[in-house]
């Protein structure tokens, strides 16, 4: 009798099983029925979780035996699939706000000075504080005035929300706010720290459950120029930390969070990321470079600093770059719990007249304490120069070049927009492309446009829409129908790859989401929930923002206002958009009041017009002109 996979002995199939992908496991599991029992096996799928994604969130309930193994390895399959193939599980408003933080799967949102904190992925509302009580005695203990005060939302972590308050009339008098976000607070006192602020230009905040750390692009260094200036400070008393002067980032070059520069924490230290490698533009310079500084969070002083500013990036040959489009972003790997840089770039390549968008992934690696002293000895012998370079004998002391010979980019370190296998080149504008995004555990990209195609309604406006490209390892026997556009990937490498790389990449046809509005009901339905309604008197003055994580998208619909008026406070509407399957039952406070939210959220009607939700059968339904 032939051999199948649904006769081996169990041994045999666990030995196999745990040398493929989870996808795949997914995939033969779906064939047979016999297949599905043994793939499902708890044993094997802890070892392929163990092996392929030990550092998810999947993975950790796994661990605290929340879940078992089994769903661990269909929750990430089905999450990754969601998000790659722009078919979210869940699309929801959840009201207004003047303002929202989203971290850890958990949104803040401000009303006034009302806190509203959900857990988007499970979509519950876990509850709501006003923060004008720990406003109000800190009002008590300063100087008495009766100016408005301004608050706005900076970050949140570990059930602590940094918050930022600074009175309207009084100059200078900005601090930050650490709020405790547990159901019940220590002693009932929602204020942990309370910090003065100096200057809050470019303020950010990022933290953990014992540490807040501050940056502000308020330092000056010896050539004139400003720089960023962090400080550090205890949450909790148990872990204190050493009274020191600012920690100011020399020759950290960048102004601009979130495309220049980077700034997060990780496994107990404190990262800072930037793309530039001056502040001038050098009339001679050959190559690009990421610099990247790390600390420990709990010893912020400049002689435990780690530093690297030789990260190799791109040549300048390569092309211009638009820097409109460039995101820099520190991202954590799910499989190595190691912290990686993703910058997506526009770029014109090789000189071109096309432009063409890459997302970039790259390694953090700092040097060695002796092999650091090393690479200082040699940059003090002067730099080092192309040899073949005829501008190579103009450099002088008036030069600050930076050049290294370049380095091959592995397939996996690249995801071009519109890669070998995609069928759709159709791109959106700057002014057309809202928010931007990579996830990189689901090698995939998210931008959320205005589609000026999709609904002939010339009275609204264009109507937003998510749109996702995503790629996957392709089989060994795999080419594209345009063998040359493998060839331009190659070539994007900077040099011909290696021939032990041996990956190839699959990319597929990049999707709009949700189909338009005649497609079907629940279309329509989708449309008004993306969509929301304002009262501005123009619906195409709009201002968007959003954020999102490997999971869920939320952005907010603000109106803009007329010229002359501020919309710093103006309420927007704010939508969860999940790839995540919502966790039904997941544990809350019982005395928190979010027991009732949860409950009147599973009370709504299923066809609610705020609220839409996938449920099996749902795409048949579609198809059939069946659905709500």
């Amino acid at each position: 009798m032939r051999a199948t996979l649904d006769n081996l002995p169990y041994d045999v199939m666990f030995y196999i099983a745990s040398n493929l992908s989870l996808d795949d496991i997914i995939h033969l599991s779906h064939t047979c029925s016999q297949l599905r029992t043994h793939l499902g096996e708890n044993t094997l799928c802890r070892k392929i979780i163990e092996d392929r994604h030990p550092h998810s969130k999947e993975a950790r309930l796994a661990q605290n035996q929340t879940i078992s193994y089994h769903e661990a390895v269909q929750r990430i399959y089905d999450r990754r699939a969601a998000f790659s193939n722009a078919y979210p599980f869940s699309a929801r408003t959840i009201g207004q706000g003047s303002g929202f933080v989203f971290h850890q799967g958990v949104l803040c949102v401000l009303h006034g000075s009302i806190i509203r904190v959900f857990d988007v992925h499970s979509s519950t509302r876990l509850l709501e504080f006003d923060v004008s009580l720990p406003v109000d005695l800190l009002s008590e203990s300063s100087t008495k005035t009766n100016s408005e005060p301004r608050i706005s939302l900076l970050y949140y972590n570990d059930e602590i929300i940094a918050v930022f308050y600074e009175k309207r009339r009084r100059p200078n008098d900005g601090r930050i706010l650490a709020l405790s976000t547990k159901a019940n607070p220590l002693n009932g006192q929602r204020l942990i720290r309370e910090v003065e602020l100096e200057s809050y230009s470019k303020l950010f905040v990022r933290h953990t459950a014992r540490y807040l750390y501050c940056g502000t692009y308020s330092g000056v260094g010896d050539h004139g120029h400003h720089e960023w200036e962090i400080r550090g400070f205890s949450l909790d008393s148990n872990y204190p930390l050493p009274c020191a002067r600012p920690l100011q980032l020399e020759q950290f070059f960048g102004t601009d969070i979130g495309s220049t520069v980077s700034f997060e924490i990780h496994d107990g230290y404190f990262y800072a990321l930037s793309n530039q490698t001056s502040y001038d533009v050098e009339e001679l310079d050959w190559t690009s470079f990421y610099h990247c500084i790390r600390f420990p969070l709990d010893q912020p002083t400049s002689d435990a600093l780690e530093f690297n500013d030789r990260i190799y990036r791109r040549q300048h040959a390569e092309g211009p770059i638009h820097d409109s489009w460039t995101d820099l972003s520190i991202q954590i790997d799910e499989c190595t719990n190691e912290p990686r840089i993703v910058e997506s770039r526009r770029e014109w390549h090789n000189g071109t007249s096309r432009q063409l968008r890459t997302f970039y992934i790259s390694n953090i690696k700092f040097l060695e304490k002796s092999n650091s002293e090393e690479s200082l000895e040699n940059d003090t012998a002067g730099p080092l120069l192309p040899q073949d370079d005829p501008y190579a004998h103009l450099i002088d002391s008036s030069n600050n070049p930076h050049y290294a010979p370049s380095e091959p980019r592995f397939a996996k370190n690249f995801h071009r927009e519109f890669g070998p296998g995609c069928l759709t080149t159709r791109s959106f504008i700057f002014a057309r492309t809202k928010f931007r995004t990579y996830n990189l555990s689901c090698s995939s990209f998210l931008d959320l446009v205005e589609d000026d195609r999709c609904c002939s309604n010339p009275a609204a406006a264009p109507c937003l829409r998510i749109r996702i490209g995503s790629r996957r390892v392709a089989p060994k026997d795999w080419a594209p129908a345009d063998k040359s556009q493998l060839l331009k990937d190659k070539l994007l490498g900077g040099t011909l790859l290696p021939d032990g790389d041996g990956v190839t990449f699959r990319h597929s046809t990049i999707k709009l989401w949700p189909p338009p509005a005649s497609t079907c009901a629940c279309s329509k339905r989708l449309h008004n929930i993306l969509n929301p309604q304002s009262d501005s008197s123009s619906p195409h003055s709009r201002s968007i923002v959003g954020s999102a994580d490997d999971r869920s998208l939320v952005y907010m619909v603000r109106p803009n206002k007329s010229y002359g008026a501020s919309d710093e406070d103006a309420p927007g509407t704010i939508v969860i958009v999940n790839f995540n399957r919502e966790a039904q039952g997941s544990s809350l406070p019982k005395d928190s009041g979010a027991e009732a939210a949860w409950h009147e959220d599973k009370m709504e009607d299923a066809i609610s017009d705020n609220h839409w939700r996938w449920t099996p059968g749902h795409f048949a339904a579609c198809q059939r002109g069946n659905c709500r």
